[in-house]
């Protein structure tokens, strides 16, 4: 028998419905909620009651009290606050600094308060600007406004002895940035380390930002580096959490324009094993039949001991295997073709995330290059026979489909060559890793 939990008391429960009515747009922004009385008959409770579920939601930052007039639901018109866009490029000669520009794109009134300060930083800022004891830094204090309203705090730190007599010393706006103006003292910044945590607002920053309570704010700490990992700035940023959203935009890397290739060990065969797994599920999710049994580990152990495995790598991950070797398969190759010189290519998987860069194209190349260096005249292969479009691409590959074997048992057998000296110089180059580095 299931033991039910304890009921919620009644106070949260008129917050559940009025918060669900928020939530769905039932009281949309601006809208007035019942009165406390109001609420307490439709519950047929006390006044009391109705108003602790009412201070939920205003301790919650979802509605606001203007006395007498009543409750209301806040309005909010968050900022999309994007930490990347520091480093975007900026006009010679801009006419406002990026948040103003921001403001002034989106149809909305900026403005900002400005500080300055010469100040013995706080431990957070010393340790991050890695100053010693008794050394200075100017702060550069200020309140960003939206439409009349604070909306967030931006203090940046710098170390005094950099800044000294610049342009940052001065309680005014510098449209084309304070970066702009470190980078101009011989200070420019490539790199930055951004941390992030919640937490409820100090008495200070609360002030600042006329803060209703109940309302959590987002920390941004971003520490500016230059070229030679010198920490040149620190700025906290106060994002009261209901007029931010905190914005990442992230590109997924391209494939370096050089890979290493190195002869696979036995350390290696579980890699290779979960290659060849990550392309049979793709192929299953595709409905291709290719590939859909186990991997079988004692073939690849063979081929990883006769040095004929070989696993592709960008940054040191495994990206790609491929096997090739010079036995020519008697279920599909005739003893002729078999007598003459050529490699044959096996197990050949790329990872999903990099498929589209070419890498299977540079594989093929670099077969061949092998093949030709051990005198081959011929890069062969045997595919799937229902894989069709695999069929496709090993002609734009540059291959010949000589024919089709059905051999009893195989469903490969679809039989591709081409010369050993054909290069199509596509996707990124592959670098032979030494066996002994």
């Amino acid at each position: 028998m299931a033991v039910s939990g304890r009921a919620r008391p009644l106070y949260q429960r008129i917050a559940d419905k009025l918060r669900a009515e928020i939530a769905d747009g039932s009281l949309g922004p601006g809208a007035r909620l019942p009165t406390e009385t109001e609420i307490a008959a439709e519950w047929d409770t006390t006044r009391s009651t109705a108003v602790q579920g009412v201070k939920v939601l205003v301790n919650e930052g979802l509605v606001v009290s203007d006395r007498p007039r009543g409750h209301f639901v806040r309005n909010r018109r968050p900022m999309v606050y994007r930490p990347q866009q520091e480093f975007r490029k900026l006009p010679l000669s801009p006419e406002m600094d990026l948040f103003l520009t921001q403001m002034n794109q989106e149809g909305r009134e900026g403005d900002q308060r400005i500080g300055i300060a010469v100040i013995a930083p706080p431990k957070e800022i010393r340790e991050r600007l890695q100053l010693g004891e008794g050394e200075l830094v100017v702060v550069r204090r200020r309140v960003r406004l939206i439409d009349g309203v604070p909306y967030n705090t931006n203090d940046s730190h710098f170390p005094l002895s950099l800044v000294q007599d610049s342009e940052i010393m001065h309680p005014a706006d510098i449209a084309r940035g304070a970066n702009t103006v470190l980078a101009e003292l011989g200070y420019e910044q490539v790199r930055a380390l951004d941390e992030i945590q919640v937490r409820m607002p100090t008495p200070e920053e609360t002030d600042r930002l006329q803060l209703a309570p109940g309302t959590p704010v987002a920390v941004h700490v971003c520490t500016g580096f230059t070229r030679e990992g010198k920490p040149v700035r620190a700025v906290v940023n106060i994002l009261p959490g209901d007029r931010h959203v905190i914005t990442f935009e992230r590109s997924k890397p391209s494939v370096s324009s050089t890979l290493t290739i190195r002869a696979a060990g036995e350390a290696d065969i579980r890699t290779v094993v979960q290659l060849w797994e990550h392309a049979a599920e793709w192929l299953r999710s595709r409905g291709i039949d290719q590939w859909q049994y186990p991997p079988r580990a004692d073939r690849i152990k063979e081929n990883v001991q006769a040095s004929e495995c070989w696993i592709i790598e960008d940054a040191a991950v495994p990206v790609a295997t491929i096997t090739v070797d010079a036995h020519a398969d008697s279920d599909f190759w005739s003893s002729e073709e078999a007598a003459e010189p050529a490699l044959y290519v096996h197990r050949m998987a790329v990872r999903r995330d990099v498929s589209g860069s070419g890498l299977g194209s540079a594989m093929l190349d670099w077969a061949g290059q092998q093949a030709q260096a051990q005198g081959k005249a011929w890069l062969r292969l045997d595919a799937w026979r229902s894989n069709t479009e695999l069929h496709a691409y090993y002609q734009r590959q540059g291959f010949t489909h000589l024919r089709t074997v059905d051999a009893a048992g195989r469903s490969s057998g679809a039989l591709f060559q081409r010369s050993a000296s054909l290069v199509q110089n596509a996707g990124p180059q592959l670098r032979k890793v030494p066996e002994d580095e």
